[in-house]
């Protein structure tokens, strides 16, 4: 490369320039414009060189793929695909919790707040949705169907009880139940599951006076889970 300039500079300096009347090169001007020429080669060959060493040095170093926030993703939220994006980082001891696929964290459960351009770590998102502060978690017997719910899905819990009996008699519009709402915001946390019985069996987190209210009411009627819109 140096000689290749320094040819450059040879062809350069054997160009035609500024003559005199007799057809000869004036001496300040050739001197002033090979200066010119050697300050322009020298920094072009900085360039070239510095940015050699950092290529180098870039490939020496080893690299890994980093899953980051692209957007802040708010504590107790579904993380989505849109919501996150691959980035390759140095390679640190500090980063083997980190999920190295955007895939593999895609429909966890933030547990923290993450900002927009944070690592998201396996620790930071789980399966199972955050029980929010001042929540507790209750198993409810269900008499309604769960196959509808997802995890972190927010239901409204309401008692189904029978105050009469429709009879022959009665009329067709009468209605034998009346539906108490129990608590509007339970926060589904677990995936659903049946006991021995058959009975839908699903644990959800709510304020502890709504759950004294629910672990009461399945005691004498049926809850059922109305998902909000």
């Amino acid at each position: 490369m140096v000689t290749f300039f320094h040819d450059l500079l040879q062809r350069l300096q054997g160009t035609d320039g500024r003559r005199t009347t007799d057809g000869t090169r004036t001496a300040p001007y050739r001197r002033r414009r090979n200066a010119r020429l050697h300050r322009l080669l020298a920094a072009v060959c900085a360039g070239l060189a510095m940015f050699a060493a950092l290529q180098c040095v870039r490939l020496t170093i080893s690299t890994q793929p980093v899953v980051i926030a692209a957007q802040t993703i708010a504590k107790g939220s579904v993380i989505t695909a849109d919501s996150l994006a691959l980035r390759d980082l140095p390679y640190d001891e500090a980063l083997r919790n980190v999920f190295q696929d955007c895939d593999d964290a895609v429909g966890l459960i933030a547990q923290v707040d993450v900002a927009e351009g944070g690592i998201v770590t396996s620790t930071m998102a789980r399966a199972s949705p955050v029980v929010p502060e001042g929540y507790t978690a209750i198993e409810v017997r269900l008499a309604s169907s769960a196959d509808n719910l997802s995890l972190g899905d927010i239901v409204t819990l309401s008692s189904a009880t029978i105050f009469g009996e429709a009879t022959p008699e009665t009329s067709p519009d009468t209605d034998a139940v009346t539906l108490r709402e129990l608590c509007s915001g339970a926060i589904l946390t677990a995936k659903p599951s049946r006991d021995a019985d058959g009975n839908t069996l699903a644990v959800f987190a709510m304020p502890p006076h709504e759950a004294a209210t629910v672990l009461q009411a399945q005691e004498y009627s049926a809850i059922i889970a109305i998902v909000s819109s």
